[in-house]
């Protein structure tokens, strides 16, 4: 699925203008980093994409439909294709992994053998099936970002967004999160992460639109080694 903003301005009611006129166009399975400042607007294009809220003036169009138009009894159907990684992650403490990456599929109605088999392949995909039953505080930082990221993905989305998913780890250990999100680039899935490390995005060889103060400044490859 492919994601296009149209001339897209977002401002708020304080009179802030997160986003002024506009226009990306991010192809269907492709990996596209989102950079820029804090406050440069990475974080309202993502929840624009997620229908966590509206522009003010443009389109944004997901596989060419324009989703400000959906209803509100819509929205659970197309969140459906979607996936979201956030920095803070909010695993539930007193449950085991292996239940924190299925409770998108309890709250989807999907039988107990289906939601067995699939988050078992969620947690095979970040290399964390060997730790399905422990629970977060088991698990280091870096591992439990993986869970997060499994969590996201355990519903097969068509489009993942991820918002600063290694703002609180290690260089290695975000070098590391960042080729989970290439696998998943790899097997056909639309990946978008916002991130303010662009020494580390540099790397990375992918599309990168660059954000400043709520305008596009750049968008291209980044020269990267892989």
């Amino acid at each position: 699925m492919g994601i296009e903003f149209q001339h897209v301005v977002k401002r708020f009611e304080n009179g802030t203008e997160a986003l002024s006129d506009v226009s990306v166009t991010i192809p269907p399975g492709s990996l596209t980093f989102l950079t820029g400042h804090s406050g440069a607007g990475k974080s309202t294009f993502l929840n624009l994409v997620l229908r966590a809220d509206r522009p003010t003036r443009g389109k944004v169009l997901v596989n060419g439909v324009d989703i400000a138009g959906l209803k509100r009894r819509h929205l659970p159907v197309y969140r459906r294709h979607l996936g979201a990684v956030f920095q803070d992650g909010q695993l539930l403490d007193g449950r085991s992994i292996f239940h924190n990456v299925a409770l998108p599929l309890h709250v989807a109605g999907m039988r107990a053998r289906d939601v067995g088999r699939r988050v078992r392949a969620a947690l095979e995909s970040v290399d964390l099936l060997r730790k399905a039953e422990l629970l977060p505080g088991q698990l280091s930082a870096g591992e439990r970002q993986r869970v997060v990221i499994a969590r996201a993905v355990v519903n097969r989305p068509k489009i993942l967004l991820a918002d600063e998913p290694t703002g609180n780890l290690d260089p290695t250990l975000s070098r590391s999160i960042m080729a989970l999100f290439r696998r998943f680039h790899d097997v056909g899935v639309t990946v978008v992460v916002a991130s303010h490390d662009t020494e580390l995005v540099g790397t990375m060889g992918s599309r990168v639109v660059e954000l400043d103060h709520g305008r596009v400044v750049s968008q291209g490859r980044a020269n990267g080694d892989g």
